[in-house]
C-alpha cells in the first residue's frame, strides 16, 4: 500500500499550508514531506493543534516528514510540489524560493514535479513556469488554484480553521487563449484532485482557472482591503447586536452605525468590485457564468454577508492579521497597479553591443543636406529603468511574398468601399477562388492590393455575380465584376533583415512595401470578410463584445472599443504595435429620432454631418441605402409630380399617405437624400440605421467628455486588454489563416525596453523657488511671478444667455464685485501692478437661440455692440453663463480680429465657485500676466544653460485641418511661434490660413521672417545664432517633405537680415513632435510608476522601439491625470546644431516646464504646444465654415473651393493685426 503513496512537498507552513497538509495526509494517498521554517522546531516537537469546525479538535499532528528548508527536502522526486506561501512577488519571487527543485544537481537527477500554486493573485505563476520552462524539459506542469478557507495561525502551532475549505484547480497555460483541458491536463487535475477530494476538501476542477481567480480576487480586494485600513473585522458590516444577553460576541454593527454602513460602507466595497468587473472585461472575461457575470459584485458582498452574520464568526483576513503583526502584505497581486505578466529582463538584442556598433559604422558615412540625420549616440542621464512597451515580437517570413495589384471592372467614378468589400466577400466565396489558387494563401485590402504567400498563375481574373447581403443570389444577367490581379514585385525579406540588422548600406532601403504589405497580411484575421470586427480608417478594429452593452455618449451615439495593429521595424526586431483604441458608432434605430437627439445635443449646428453616409434600411420597401446629404426641404414643403396619380403634384407627405398608407409623425423634418446621381428624398422616420456603423463626424463637446471617461483607462487595465483579448481578436495567437500560410508569427509577450527617468528642472519665480513633485507639477502659493504685468484700465463682461447657468441675478448681483475683488487681489499676490481704479462692468443679455441662427451671429452682434459703447478696455475678463462653443469661437474672432482686444473667458460657474476659487484666480492670473506681456516663471540655470551659451530662438510650428462636417474647401490654419525674450517665456505668434488640408505651411518664409524680426527688436538688434524648432503635426511620410518645402523657406526668410559685409547663417535644427501614435509604456516597477501605474514624469525610451539608423526618441515629461499616458516622439529630422542625445532629451524635458498657463510639465514641448493653440484660436476665425454653414447661413452643399477661401478670408479679416495683440500671446 505505501508504495502507492505519492510524495507531496508542501512550501508554506502558514495556516493554509498546515490544513493542506492534514488534507493530503487524511487523503492515504500522500506521503506528505512540509517545509517549515519559521515554526520548525516548535513543530517538529510538538506537532500542530488543529481547531477546526470542520475537522474537528486534533492535538499533537504531524505530517510524514518536517524539514527546515527546500534545500533539506531536495533529496526525493515529488509527484506534486504546493506552494502555500503568500505571493509577494515585489520580494521574494517563487522561483527563487524554489531554486533548489530548479536547480541543475536535482533536475539532472529527478523529474520535475506538477507544481500546485495555493497562492492569491493573476499571473502568480508566471515567474516559475518560465523558469521550469527555460530547464528544456519539456512543458512545465503548473496546477493553480482558488482557494476558499478560513482559517488563521492563533498560535505558531495553532491552526483555528472554520467549517468549510473549497478548492477550484485549473492548468496555467502559456497560451492565454486555450480554455479546454487536454487529456494529459485533464488526468493531472483529476489525479491530485482526487487526493485532496479525498482528504475531504470541496474540489472543483476547470478548464480555465485564471477567471475564477479574478473572481476569488473580488473578496480579497475589497473586504480584505477594508478589515485592513479600518481595523474592523468583516462582521462588523454585518452581523447585529446579540439578541441575547447571556450571548457575547464582538464586533457587530452598532445601532448608531447601521444606516451609515448600509448608505456609505457598503457600497463603497461594491464600487471597488465595479472597477474589478472593468479590468476583468479588459482581460477578456466575457459576462456570462463561466467569464465574470456583471451580479458578481452584489453575489460576493451577499455571499459574505450569509456567513458573516453567524454568531461564532471570527475569521480575520490574513491581509489584516499581517498588518497586525507587521508582516509584508499581498497587495501588488491584488491591485494590479503595475502590469506584471512575469519576469522583466530587457530583450536581448538591447542588451549586447550591437546598437552601439551601428550607431559608431554610420558616423563614417557622409550624410547629406536632404537626408535624415543619424543617430549621434544614445542617452546615459537619468535613472535606469525597465519597461514594457505594447509592442510583440514578428517573425519574418523566409522567402519573398508575392504583391499584386487588383483592378475591379468596370470601373465606376467612384466605387464605394462597401461595396469593393463585398465584391471580394464573394469572389472569397466563388469557386474560382479556391480553384485558381488564392484560398488560404493570401491576404488583401478588399480594394485594390492583395500579398500573395506564393505567386499565383498569370493572367488571373475572378469573376462575381453581384448582390448584396440582404438580398437573393441574383439570376443571370445581374451585375457582373471582373477582378484583375496583376503581379507587381516580389518583396523580399532579407533585405528587411539586413535592415533590421543596421548594415549602413541599407539605410536608404525603402522598406515600405513590405511593411505594408505585413501589415496586410496581419491584419487579414480581423479584417476577414466573415469577421465580427469592424474596420475603421487604417489598422484599426472595433468589436462589440457579447452581452456588453457600448457607453451611449449622447446624441444617438454610442462607444466601442478595438484594437490598433501596426508593423514596425526596430534594431534587430520587426515589431507589431497593438494598442487599445475607442471610436464612436451609431446606435443602430429610427433616423429620424436619431437626428432629433443629435440635433437637441448640439443645437442643430450640424445636423448634415451627422447624417452623411450613414446606411439605412427603408421601413416601407426594406431596401438598404446611404444617406447623400441632408435637404433644406421637409416632407410637408417638398411637392413633385407622381406619374401613377396622373403627373398630380404631391407633397412627400401627402404621397405617402396616398401610397403606403403612411401618416407621418415629423413631416416638419429635413428630408435625407439616398439618391445616387439622381435626388431621391425621404422621410427620415422611414429609415432604420443598420448596425456596426463607425461614426465619421466631429463629436460634440459633452460627446468627447464621454468619449475620454471611456477610453481613460488605467494602464494596466489597457496592457491587460492588449495582451488579453487584443491578441486574440487580432488572430495574433495561431488562429489566423493567413498568418500561418505566409510563415509568419507574434510572439505573446510585450517588448521589455531599457528606459531612463530625466531628473526635473527647478522652477523659479521673482522671490523663491517652487517645490516640484513627483507629478511634475507644482503651486503658485506664497511666490510672485517673475515678471508682473500692469492690469489697469480693465473690464468685466458678463454674459447672461437666459438659461439655469447663469449664476448672477444682473449687474448689480454682489457677487460680481467679490469676484473682481478676489481675482484683483490674487493678481497682486502673484506679483502683477494693480491699477486702483475698478474695472467697467459690461453686461450682455444675449438674444434667444434660434435655429435659423446656428452659430449666433445675433449674440455675437449684441456683444459687439456693448463693447463698442464705451472706451476700450486694456483687457476684458470674459464670464460665460455657458459653454456654448458659437459664443467663445464669436468672441474671440471679434476681440482678436476686429477690436484689438485681449481676452480671458471663463466660465461663471467655476469662477463663483467658492471650493478651490483662489486656485481657479490664480490660474486665470497665469493667462492675464502673460498676455499683458509679464513672465510667470523661469528654469535654473542649470536647465538654461545651452539655451544661454549663444543667441538661440526656439519656434514652435504647427498646421490644423478642417475637420469632417466642414463646408467643403475651408483653408487649414498655420501657426508659428517663436521666443523672443531671455526668459524663453514670451512666445507671440504668426498665422495664416492657406491651401484646404495642405500640411507644409506655405508662406513659412514671411512668418519666420516676422518672428526673427521680433526676436532682432527685443534682443538689441541681435539674431539668434541657433534656431530650434519644434514641428508638430508632421506624419512619418513627411519627414523628408520638411526638408525639401519647409527648410528652404526658413533659409528665404534667414536670407532677408543678410549684410553686405556679412551674410546672416544661423544654425537651423528641426525636431518633429508626434502625439498621433500608439506607443505605449509600462513600468516593470511600483518604485518606476505613478500612482495610477504610468511612468514617471521624465521617462525618456530611445532604444528598443525607436528608429534603426535616424535620431528619435519618445519622452513622457508630464504626469498623468487619468487613463493610459501617452508619451511624445521627437524625431530629429534636419541638425545643422549637432546634438548629442543628452543634451537633446533633457533640454526638451527642461521646455516642457516652460508652459506659461499651467503650473506643471505638458505633454507636448512648449512651443509646440504654443503652436497648437495659437491653430485652435485661429479655428475661433473660421468657426462657420467648419460648422458646416456658409456665411449666408445656408448648409454646405456643393462648394467651390475658390469661393469657399474667399469667404474664408473675410472672416479671417487679415487675422490678428492690431498693435495691441500682434506680438503678444494673445492666444494663450
Amino acid at each position: 500500500m505505501s508504495a502507492q503513496l505519492k510524495d507531496v512537498l508542501l512550501v508554506g507552513f502558514g495556516a493554509v499550508g498546515a490544513v493542506y497538509s492534514l488534507i493530503l495526509k487524511r487523503s492515504n494517498l500522500a506521503r506528505v514531506t512540509i517545509v517549515a521554517r519559521s515554526n520548525y522546531d516548535l513543530v517538529d516537537r510538538e506537532g500542530l493543534h488543529f481547531v477546526s469546525g470542520k475537522y474537528g479538535d486534533i492535538k499533537g499532528w504531524k505530517p510524514d516528514r518536517i524539514c527546515k528548508s527546500i534545500s533539506e527536502a531536495a533529496d526525493r522526486p515529488y509527484s506534486y510540489v504546493l506552494v502555500a506561501t503568500k505571493a509577494v512577488p515585489e520580494l521574494t519571487r517563487t522561483p527563487k524560493l524554489l531554486e533548489p527543485l530548479l536547480s541543475a544537481p536535482y533536475t539532472e537527477k529527478y523529474e520535475q514535479p506538477t507544481y500546485v500554486l495555493l497562492q492569491n493573485g493573476l499571473n502568480v505563476e508566471v515567474d516559475l513556469y518560465k523558469a521550469a520552462k527555460a530547464l528544456g524539459k519539456g512543458t512545465p506542469k503548473i496546477v493553480s488554484a482558488a482557494v476558499w478557507i478560513g482559517t488563521n495561525l492563533s498560535a505558531p502551532n495553532v491552526v483555528k480553521h472554520g467549517d468549510f475549505d473549497r478548492i477550484t484547480l485549473g492548468i496555467y497555460r502559456e497560451d492565454r487563449t486555450a480554455v479546454q483541458n487536454t487529456p494529459q491536463e485533464q488526468s493531472i487535475l483529476e489525479d491530485i484532485g482526487g487526493i485532496l477530494t479525498a482528504g475531504g476538501s470541496e474540489v472543483t476542477i476547470v478548464p480555465e482557472i485564471q477567471r475564477q481567480k479574478f473572481a476569488k480576487n473580488f473578496w480579497n480586494v475589497a473586504f480584505s482591503s477594508y478589515a485592513t485600513l479600518t481595523g474592523h473585522t468583516v462582521p462588523a458590516l454585518f452581523r447585529p447586536p446579540p439578541k441575547d444577553p447571556s450571548v457575547s460576541y464582538r464586533p457587530y454593527v452598532s445601532p448608531i452605525t447601521a444606516e451609515a454602513i448600509e448608505t456609505y460602507t457598503v457600497p463603497s466595497i461594491k464600487a471597488v468590485m465595479t472597477e474589478l468587473l472593468t479590468l476583468g472585461r479588459a482581460l477578456g472575461y466575457p459576462d456570462n457564468e463561466h467569464g465574470l457575470p456583471s451580479a458578481l459584485p452584489d453575489l460576493v458582498i451577499e455571499s459574505t454577508r450569509k456567513i458573516h452574520v453567524q454568531p461564532n464568526s471570527s475569521h480575520k483576513p490574513s491581509m489584516m492579521l499581517d498588518a497586525e503583526r507587521g508582516q509584508p502584505l499581498e497587495v501588488e497581486v491584488f491591485s494590479y497597479s503595475i502590469f506584471r505578466p512575469g519576469p522583466v529582463t530587457v530583450d536581448a538584442r538591447l542588451r549586447d553591443t550591437s546598437q552601439d556598433a551601428v550607431v559608431a559604422s554610420l558616423k563614417s558615412l557622409s550624410i547629406a543636406s536632404n537626408d535624415l540625420p543619424v543617430r549621434p549616440g544614445f542617452g546615459t542621464s537619468g535613472k535606469a529603468i525597465k519597461l514594457r512597451a505594447n509592442f510583440f515580437p514578428v517573425q519574418v517570413p523566409k522567402g519573398p511574398l508575392h504583391e499584386y495589384d487588383v483592378a475591379i471592372t468596370p470601373k465606376a467614378k467612384e466605387l464605394a468601399k462597401r461595396i469593393k468589400r463585398r465584391i471580394f466577400q464573394l469572389a472569397e466565396a466563388s469557386p474560382e477562388w479556391t480553384s485558381k489558387g488564392l484560398k488560404g494563401i493570401v491576404a488583401h485590402d478588399h480594394s485594390a492590393k492583395l500579398i500573395a504567400a506564393k505567386l499565383l498563375p498569370q493572367p488571373l481574373t475572378i469573376e462575381v455575380l453581384y448582390y448584396d447581403e440582404n438580398e437573393e443570389p441574383p439570376k443571370k444577367g445581374g451585375k457582373l465584376y471582373t477582378l484583375e490581379i496583376n503581379y507587381v514585385q516580389p518583396l523580399d525579406t532579407g533585405s528587411l533583415v539586413n535592415y533590421l540588422d543596421g548594415q549602413s548600406q541599407y539605410r536608404d532601403y525603402d522598406i515600405m512595401p513590405i511593411v505594408s504589405a505585413l501589415n496586410l497580411v496581419l491584419g487579414a484575421h480581423p479584417n476577414r470578410s466573415d469577421g465580427p470586427g469592424v474596420m475603421v480608417g487604417r489598422n484599426r478594429w472595433f468589436f462589440k463584445a457579447p452581452g456588453e452593452q457600448p457607453t451611449d455618449l449622447g446624441g444617438a451615439l454610442e462607444a466601442w472599443k478595438g484594437f490598433y495593429s501596426s508593423v514596425r521595424p526596430s534594431h534587430k526586431q520587426l515589431m507589431v504595435n497593438v494598442n487599445v483604441c475607442t471610436t464612436a458608432f451609431y446606435i443602430p434605430g429610427n433616423l429620424a429620432d436619431a437626428m432629433t437627439n443629435f440635433r437637441n445635443a448640439s443645437f442643430g449646428a450640424r445636423p448634415a454631418a451627422f447624417v452623411k453616409g450613414v446606411r439605412v434600411q427603408t421601413v416601407h420597401l426594406g431596401y438598404r441605402r446611404t444617406v447623400k446629404t441632408l435637404s433644406s426641404k421637409t416632407a410637408r414643403t417638398y411637392r413633385f409630380k407622381v406619374q401613377e396619380y396622373g403627373d398630380k403634384e404631391l407633397s412627400v407627405e401627402e404621397y405617402f399617405k396616398r401610397k403606403y398608407n403612411i401618416t407621418l409623425k415629423y413631416p416638419d423634418m429635413p428630408l435625407v437624400d439616398v439618391g445616387g446621381a439622381k435626388q431621391n428624398f425621404l422621410p427620415a422616420e422611414l429609415c432604420m440605421i443598420l448596425p456596426n456603423q463607425a461614426f465619421k463626424g466631429k463629436l460634440l463637446d459633452e460627446q468627447t467628455a464621454s468619449m475620454i471617461r471611456v477610453a481613460a483607462k488605467p494602464p494596466n487595465v489597457n496592457a491587460n486588454m492588449i495582451v488579453g483579448q487584443g491578441i486574440r481578436e487580432l488572430g495574433f495567437t495561431g488562429d489566423s489563416v493567413a498568418v500561418k500560410a505566409f510563415g509568419v508569427s507574434v510572439g505573446n509577450e510585450m517588448a521589455v525596453v531599457p528606459g531612463r527617468i530625466l531628473g526635473r528642472p527647478e522652477v523659479q519665480y521673482a522671490n523663491s523657488t517652487a517645490s516640484v513633485d513627483e507629478r511634475a507639477s507644482w503651486n503658485m502659493r506664497s511666490v510672485k511671478f517673475t515678471k508682473g504685468a500692469r492690469l489697469d484700465n480693465w473690464a468685466v463682461m458678463l454674459i447672461f444667455d437666459g438659461n439655469l447657468r447663469d449664476e448672477f441675478r444682473d449687474p448689480q448681483d454682489p457677487g460680481i464685485e467679490q469676484i473682481w475683488k478676489g481675482f484683483a487681489s490674487m493678481c497682486k499676490a502673484s506679483g502683477m501692478a494693480v491699477g486702483q481704479a475698478p474695472p467697467r462692468i459690461i453686461p450682455v443679455r444675449l438674444p434667444k437661440k434660434d435655429y435659423n441662427d446656428p452659430t449666433r451671429n445675433a449674440a455675437i452682434g449684441a456683444i459687439s455692440d456693448a463693447l463698442k459703447a464705451g472706451s476700450k478696455p486694456s483687457i476684458a475678463l470674459v464670464i460665460l453663463s455657458s459653454g456654448d462653443k458659437h459664443v467663445y469661437s464669436g468672441i474671440k474672432k471679434l476681440c482678436d480680429t476686429v477690436l484689438d482686444l485681449p481676452t480671458v473667458c471663463v466660465q461663471a460657474t467655476k469662477i463663483r465657485k467658492e471650493k478651490g476659487q483662489l486656485q481657479y484666480f490664480a490660474n486665470v492670473a497665469l493667462k492675464f500676466n502673460m498676455k499683458l506681456g509679464g513672465v510667470n516663471h523661469q528654469l535654473d540655470k542649470e536647465s538654461m544653460a545651452w539655451l544661454k551659451q549663444k543667441p538661440t530662438m526656439i519656434v514652435g510650428i504647427d498646421v490644423t485641418h478642417p475637420g469632417p462636417g466642414s463646408v467643403r474647401g475651408t483653408p487649414s490654419i498655420a501657426a508659428v511661434v517663436a521666443s523672443c525674450d531671455h526668459f524663453y517665456a514670451q512666445f507671440p505668434c504668426s498665422m495664416e490660413i492657406q491651401e484646404s488640408k495642405k500640411e507644409m505651411v506655405t508662406n513659412l518664409d514671411r512668418m519666420m521672417f516676422q518672428r526673427l524680426n521680433l526676436f532682432l527688436e527685443r534682443n538689441n538688434k541681435v539674431l539668434p545664432e541657433r534656431i530650434l524648432i519644434y514641428r508638430d503635426g508632421v506624419s512619418e511620410g513627411q519627414f523628408k517633405i520638411v526638408i525639401e518645402e519647409e527648410l528652404p523657406k526658413i533659409r528665404e526668410a534667414v536670407r532677408k537680415f543678410d549684410k553686405a559685409t556679412k551674410k546672416y547663417n544661423p544654425l537651423i535644427t528641426i525636431v518633429v513632435c508626434g502625439k498621433r501614435h500608439h506607443t505605449r509604456f509600462y513600468p516593470t516597477e511600483g518604485a518606476d510608476g505613478d500612482q495610477n501605474g504610468n511612468p514617471k514624469p521624465g521617462t525618456v525610451v530611445d532604444r528598443g522601439v525607436t528608429a534603426v539608423y535616424h535620431f528619435d526618441f519618445f519622452l513622457q515629461a508630464h504626469g498623468g491625470l487619468q487613463g493610459t499616458t501617452r508619451p511624445t516622439h521627437y524625431y530629429v529630422v534636419h541638425d545643422e546644431i549637432g546634438f548629442q542625445a543628452d543634451p537633446l532629451q533633457r533640454l526638451t524635458n527642461a521646455v516642457s516646464y516652460m508652459f506659461a498657463r499651467a503650473t506643471k510639465a505638458v505633454s507636448l514641448a512648449s512651443p509646440a504646444y504654443y503652436a497648437d493653440l495659437a491653430c485652435e484660436r485661429g479655428r475661433c476665425y473660421l468657426h462657420k465654415l467648419l460648422q458646416g454653414v456658409r456665411a449666408e447661413g445656408t448648409k454646405a452643399g456643393t462648394e467651390n473651393p475658390e469661393e469657399v477661401f474667399r469667404e474664408a478670408e473675410a472672416l479671417w479679416n487679415n487675422g490678428v493685426s492690431g498693435p495691441a495683440l500682434r506680438d503678444t500671446m494673445f492666444y494663450l
